[in-house]
Order: C-alpha cells, then structure tokens, then sequence
C-alpha cells in the first residue's frame, strides 16, 4: 500500500509520485504542492484561519493513500433521493461504470486521470488556478497526490435541465485518505445545478481531502449545493474554489451533518460587474464532534452583490465553527455583502466559536455581519405546550423551524426537499435521544 505518514504524509513522494499519470507540468504541480506542505505541514492553532479547528486523527493516526476499490453497486442512500445525472468517485477516482451512462446535450464528463495524461491544456490551466497553497495547506497536500477526479463541462448556453449529483465514496477496512477532485465548466450564458455529496463508512475510520474548482464564463450561473454526510469517526476537510464573472450568478449551499471532525471552506472571487452570489448553508452536531464552516469572499470588480446566512445546532459536547472573511478591493464600489450566523445551543457543554470578519478598501459599500448564539427559546417551548403539545415534539418543531429558514433558500425544489428530509433524519435521530 502506498503510505502516507502522520507527519508530514510526503514519506516518499517523490518515487510514488512518479507513477502518478501525466507529464512536467503536472509533476511540477504536483512538486510545487508537496514542497508547500511540506513548509506548512498540518495546519495548527498558531495558523489563524485553523486556530478554532484541529484534525487530530490526522495528528495521532497513521493514514494510507486510500487505494483504488472496485464497488459493484453504490451503497443504497449513498446519493440524494432525486432525479439526477450521477457521477461517481469512489475513493477519489472517477468510476465510470457506477455512473449514469448518456449525458445531456453539451455536457461531457471524463476522468481527470484521462485529462491528464492527455495533456489536456485547459484542464491544467484550471488545476489550482491562481490557488495560494501558504493559504490552503490541506489542498497542497491533495495537489501533491493529484491523480484522478472528474471534468464537468458545459457548453456556451446550455441549460442543464437534469441535477448533475458527483457523490464521492470513501470505502476500505483500513485508515486511509483519499482525495476526491472535481473540475467545472460552464461556457458564457450557461446553467447548471450541481450537487456533491460525500459519505463513506458509517462507522470507519477515514479521511476525506476535497477540492472542487469552478470555472465560470461570462453570464453563466451555477446552482452549487454539497451534502457532507461521512460516517461518524471520519475526518473530513473540502476546498471550494469559484470565480464569479460579469453577469454571473452563484447560488452555495452546504449541509453538513457528519463527521467527527468537518471542515469545509468556500472561497468566492467576485470578478465581473453585476455578479451575484449567495452562500447559505446549515449544520448539526453532537457528541464530541467538530464542524468547521469558513467562507473567504473577496470583491474585486465593482457593483457585485454576496449574501451569506449560515446556521447550526449544537448538542453534548460538541463545537461548531464559523469564520466568513470579506474583503473589498479598493476598486470594488458599489458593491453589497453581508454575512449572518446564527447557533442553537441544545447543551451547555457545547461550542461555538464564531469569526466574522470585514476588510474594506472602498469607500461606496453596502457590508453587514451579524452573530448570535443561544437556546431555544423558554416561551415559545411554553406557549407550545400549554397547547397540548408534548414537550419532545415542541422542541423538534421548534428546531425544525429554526433550520428550515435558511434551507429555504435553496431555490431547486428537488434539492431543497432531499436537503430537508436528511436535516428531519438528523433530528429526529435527535429527539430519539431524548
């Protein structure tokens, strides 16, 4: 088995990386990329954007590179109950023969393996394209092992009709790391919404490291939603990468609802007048568990419009996360951005550390961040009750309405309901507890 030690996880990169498929240019990403891990190694409390967040499997537990696997069928409940064009990764690696064969007009999908070996130019183009590895220590450490993935393209005006779903599959008996990649694009003027989801073993341990780049032209919108399911003692950290064009439109969203210790981090680059995006997402935790959310916005063109409202319910000993940065360049008037999260406290055992965050160089903004963070509330648990309610059922109507507000800002219905139906699953396992 290819090993990858606790620290610094490089044991002999540069032999197995030269088995790795494609030429100089990848093997110089992939060099570049371990030697900015290896600077780093894994990134700790003095690193201010993980100060709130330590993988401490990944400190005190020796993972393998999760070794290609051969799976028959998909686990029943691995993807969304929706209609939808489904792509596979199973432990990182495009598999063709679980995915929904016959694609739409104007859509391909190949392997990134392929795309590389091939050398495909404006693939490797889009690879970590403008990336900052001293920013991103994890996704150095997922380009050092760059091997196999999957490219998502759309034409210029198409109009994806169906859901494309990628679900990435962590399987094995064994501690291991896989490293699920995914590349987007979409031409001027089109459409597309995508959904990721990840899972594995519900009770193995594992390590999921994601990268998922998205590659707009101008006009084009993307309805972006991710679903992070992994199993219970998994490890999970995933990268999102977007830049928003003129006239562009984004719509994220991101459930997370596994794991024992979770992060995901989205960063948005607003390069074009008149872009617009909104970033939402929802979370639950219990146990000892972490969930980690971080967004990086930054406004660089002028009169270009984010939204964000993230929420989170907390139960045991559990601790949530929230760090949304904004910056306005200098150049970037005329532009709005706000940012709001908010925590439903079930434990006084549990923790939310939250970081908003607002640097402005212009001086013709519209910003705004808000937090809050508390329990539910007395009176309306009362005023329930007092109506014949049980108290158990009060206080998942309660929850229920608490999480549903910024669920119901997706805009796919499909979604929305699948989203809804595994947060209910989430907290009803809840209530059950009680």
């Amino acid at each position: 088995m290819n090993h990858i030690s606790a620290a610094p996880f490089l044991e002999d990169h540069a032999h197995l990386a030269a088995a790795l498929p494609g030429g100089g240019p990848v093997a110089a990403l992939r060099a570049a990329a371990a030697a900015a891990f290896r600077d780093q190694g894994l990134p700790h409390g003095k690193v201010e954007a993980w100060r709130y967040t330590r993988l401490k499997d990944l400190e005190s537990t020796s993972f393998g590179r999760a070794a290609p696997a051969v799976v028959a069928a998909a686990p029943r409940g691995a993807g969304l109950a929706v209609e939808a064009v489904r792509i596979v990764l199973v432990n990182g690696r495009y598999a063709e023969h679980l995915s929904t064969p016959g694609l739409p007009a104007g859509v391909t999908v190949k392997s990134l393996c392929a795309c590389l070996e091939a050398g495909d130019a404006e693939v490797l183009a889009a690879l970590d394209g403008g990336a900052d590895f001293a920013q991103a220590p994890m996704a150095a450490l997922a380009s050092a092992w760059l091997e196999d993935g999957a490219v998502l393209s759309v034409d210029a005006a198409v109009a994806v009709a169906p859901i494309v779903e990628v679900v990435a599959l962590a399987v094995g008996d064994t501690p291991a790391m896989s490293f699920p990649r995914l590349l987007v694009r979409l031409g001027a003027g089109a459409s597309l919404t995508l959904v990721e989801t990840f899972t594995g073993p519900a009770e193995g341990v594992y390590a999921v490291n994601a990268v998922s780049e998205m590659v707009l032209g101008a006009g084009a919108a993307l309805k972006h939603y991710v679903l992070q399911a992994e199993g219970k003692a998994a490890t999970h950290v995933s990268l999102g990468r977007c830049a928003v064009p003129e006239n562009g439109r984004y719509e994220g969203f991101v459930l997370q609802l596994g794991g024992k210790t979770a992060r995901h981090e989205m960063r948005l680059k607003m390069v074009g007048a008149g872009g617009e995006a909104q970033l939402n997402g929802a979370y639950g935790v219990r146990g000892e568990a972490v969930c980690d959310t971080t967004t990086v916005v930054d406004h660089i063109a002028p009169e270009t419009t984010t939204d964000q409202v993230f929420k989170g319910i907390l139960d045991g000993r559990s601790k949530g996360v929230y760090q949304g940065r904004v910056q306005v360049w200098r150049d970037a008037q005329r532009i709005v951005g706000n940012q709001l999260h908010k925590a439903l406290l079930l434990s006084r055992a549990a923790e939310v550390d939250c970081k908003p965050e607002l640097e402005i160089y212009a001086d013709d903004v519209k910003c705004s961040h808000g937090a809050t963070v508390g329990e539910l509330d007395g009176d309306q648990l009362f005023y329930l009750q007092a109506r014949g309610i049980d108290a158990v059922t009060a206080r998942a109507l309660l929850m229920r309405a608490f999480i549903g507000e910024v669920l119901d800002t997706i805009s796919d219905e499909a979604v929305r309901a699948a989203f809804a139906a595994r947060a209910d699953a989430w907290l009803d396992a809840e209530g059950a507890k009680r």
